[in-house]
């Protein structure tokens, strides 16, 4: 992946919707740079007792609605390029929401998997000791993300307290996605995929495209955290999945598949660290192994892009199946720009990312909350506010589409709207910050 091209991305993604309707030229410029770019380099000992220099990074984009918010990755792909998209969407998806959070996001430069639990402890927690002064409950609130988990939170929470004077000590809101243990909130661990879900189901039952003739199939990339329980719930819901691919490859679900068993698809891809060779494997016996070409192009209602970034391209998404009416972003930032617009082209609605996996945000924000007023909501309160937040916003969405409906553009093909859905959830988004910040 070229490093410049995530960043050109965001970039041209902003100034779609600042061209489009006419913002502040200054308002622009501010929300084109990040207030603070960290780069920190520290040593760890490890286990045989050699001394390893690590890089990370963290950048803080904007923080007018409030403290920055945003994960930690551990990857060796980990960039600066990579961070300040991720940063940004982090502030987009915040305010498309109201949550009283900006935009952040930071990681390590190394692969967690390399090394030893005593050896990934202790680089969480010199990480933590490096940005120690650049974070904090009211300041910027890390969460996990690829590489990371609930227990690499913990483990930066100790050392947070450790390096805390007397008043933050016990303040628990210094990190999300902790485990309940450690103050986390129920519901946090799944609550990506569970967004992921709730947005299209309540796409496919509101949106006046899809009640007539409503979505039944999808195929999902990524089998990390969000795709496996995006998978989980849109099952739980009634869809039918067809394929999954991960970074072990393609795996199409055959004819004599009677569903798949998910809790055992979850406990093969836990033991084997992905889905290696589960074509071959005696409990799934309905698997066939095929191609990302002929992953992207099979016959199915919605894709759910939920691994990483830049994924569909515009040869991607010229050979999609003109069978597919939705794809839901589950990923951050998982189509480029060229791809989007050829989305847009062939009425291929689009769930964007900002909308589509903010799930995870927003129980962050409900932990944070439930930390910063000692309190613990039961799953049911979790899920219930959740569920509300997002069949909110998503209206918001529809009200902003049936305000511009008299703005169609004509294709081949029929008429089609003139703004994407994109473009409307950026046009919701920067109204907040815009009216906050004035």
């Amino acid at each position: 992946m070229d490093k410049s091209e995530i960043s050109e991305l965001f970039h041209s993604q902003l100034e779609a919707v600042f061209k489009t309707f006419n913002y502040d030229a200054a308002f622009l410029k501010c929300l084109n740079v990040n207030n603070k770019e960290i780069i920190v380099n520290f040593p760890v000992v490890l286990d045989d007792k050699r001394v390893e220099i690590f890089t990370g990074y963290r950048v803080q984009h904007n923080n007018w609605l409030g403290p920055y918010k945003g994960g930690l990755r551990f990857s060796e792909e980990v960039h600066m390029e990579e961070c300040k998209a991720l940063a940004f969407w982090m502030t987009i998806k915040c305010a498309l929401h109201k949550l009283p959070f900006g935009g952040a996001k930071g990681g390590v430069m190394y692969n967690p998997r390399k090394y030893s639990e005593d050896e990934n402890r202790n680089i969480s927690k010199a990480f933590c000791a490096a940005i120690y002064t650049n974070i904090g409950p009211s300041l910027d609130i890390p969460a996990p993300d690829i590489g990371t988990s609930s227990q690499t939170m913990d483990w930066m929470v100790s050392k947070y307290q450790e390096l805390s004077n007397d008043e933050n000590k016990l303040n628990l809101g210094c990190f999300t996605g902790k485990s309940v243990d450690c103050g986390g909130s129920l519901g946090r661990n799944h609550s990506t995929g569970l967004g992921v879900a709730l947005t299209i189901d309540y796409w496919n039952k509101h949106h006046k495209e899809f009640i007539d003739a409503p979505l039944k199939t999808y195929i999902v990339q990524g089998f990390g955290n969000v795709g496996i329980w995006t998978m989980h719930f849109l099952n739980q819901f009634g869809y039918t999945c067809l394929a999954v691919g991960d970074h072990t490859g393609y795996y199409k679900f055959n004819e004599a598949c009677d569903g798949i068993d998910i809790e055992l698809l979850k406990k093969y891809n836990a033991d084997n660290r992905g889905l290696y060779n589960l074509e071959t494997s005696p409990l799934f016996k309905c698997v066939d192994k095929i191609s990302e070409e002929d992953f992207w192009k099979m016959k199915c209602d919605i894709i759910v892009p939920a691994a990483k970034e830049l994924q569909i391209t515009k040869d991607i998404a010229q050979n999609i199946d003109s069978s597919c009416r939705l794809v839901a972003e589950g990923a951050n930032g998982p189509t480029t720009a060229d791809a989007d617009a050829l989305l847009f082209e062939r009425n291929i609605e689009v769930i964007p990312d900002v909308l589509c996996n903010s799930g995870g945000v927003v129980v962050s924000y409900f932990e944070w909350v439930q930390n910063n007023s000692n309190d613990h909501w039961s799953l049911d309160l979790v899920e219930e506010r959740l569920t509300k937040m997002l069949f909110n916003t998503c209206d918001n969405l529809f009200v902003l589409k049936d305000q511009y409906k008299g703005g169609f553009i004509w294709r081949k093909g029929g008429k089609q709207d003139k703004y994407s859905n994109r473009t409307l959830a950026y046009k919701i988004s920067v109204d907040n910050l815009f009216h906050n910040k004035k």
